[in-house]
């Protein structure tokens, strides 16, 4: 099924916070994720010491989607009962969320990509105070940051409950081979992941969304 963004009529302001009203008026779309693949990690060490029944705990993912004509905003929200902002003793990591987008093709989304064929990710963590990572990859192991990041971001933990938004302009700067390019009317796909920080879960080891989705901005 394709998940389209409500085209609305609305400010960054409005609705880059969780909790507007603005988001009463945007359906939302239950994204069922499932565990990385063990045999996907590329760490030795990961593969012998997790159970691949174990990780991968935030099982479903509430997304709303929505543009104004000059930015999209991806609403995430997801049950998780401990707000964790930071690496302990205990196996303990910041929790985070992803949207992955293709900027070439359609690449492998459980393998972030391939050679020539590299993946956009926006990478929102709890530790980050608001201020999202733009990622790229060509697959396993490869995930860089670019220098510059013009995604927005705002979250809450409430409830047992992350609330998140990541907005970002639909064009940008920087290198064109390192985000996507969105456009209204012009479809591409989606992807999505989640890290329960609390259930030891970083890097390649989270919940993710297992095929991509048809993402479009509606005109």
């Amino acid at each position: 099924m394709a998940i389209k963004a409500k085209k609305v009529s609305a400010s960054l302001e409005e609705l880059l916070d969780p909790t507007s009203g603005q988001w009463s008026g945007v359906a939302g779309e239950k994204i069922e994720m499932a565990a990385t693949p063990l045999a996907n990690q590329p760490s030795e060490y990961i593969k012998a010491s997790r159970d691949e029944k174990k990780i991968g705990k935030v099982r479903e993912l509430e997304v709303k989607c929505c543009h104004n004509g000059g930015q999209v905003f991806l609403r995430l929200e997801w049950a998780d009962e401990a707000r964790n902002l930071e690496v302990t003793e205990t196996n303990t990591f910041p929790d985070g969320a992803g949207v992955l987008f293709p900027i070439k093709d359609e690449p492998p989304i459980d393998e972030m990509g391939r050679k020539e064929e590299r993946v956009n990710a926006w990478y929102w963590r709890a530790d980050f105070a608001d201020q999202p990572k733009n990622v790229w990859a060509e697959g396993l192991s490869t995930t860089n940051y670019s220098e510059e990041s013009f995604i927005k971001a705002k979250s809450r933990w409430e409830n047992g409950k992350w609330q998140v938004v990541l907005a970002r302009n639909l064009a940008v700067g920087g290198p064109p081979d390192e985000s996507v390019k969105l456009e209204v009317g012009k479809p591409t796909k989606i992807g999505f992941a989640v890290w329960e920080g609390g259930n030891g879960e970083r890097a390649g080891v989270k919940s993710f969304s297992k095929e991509w989705r048809d993402f479009e901005l509606e005109a």
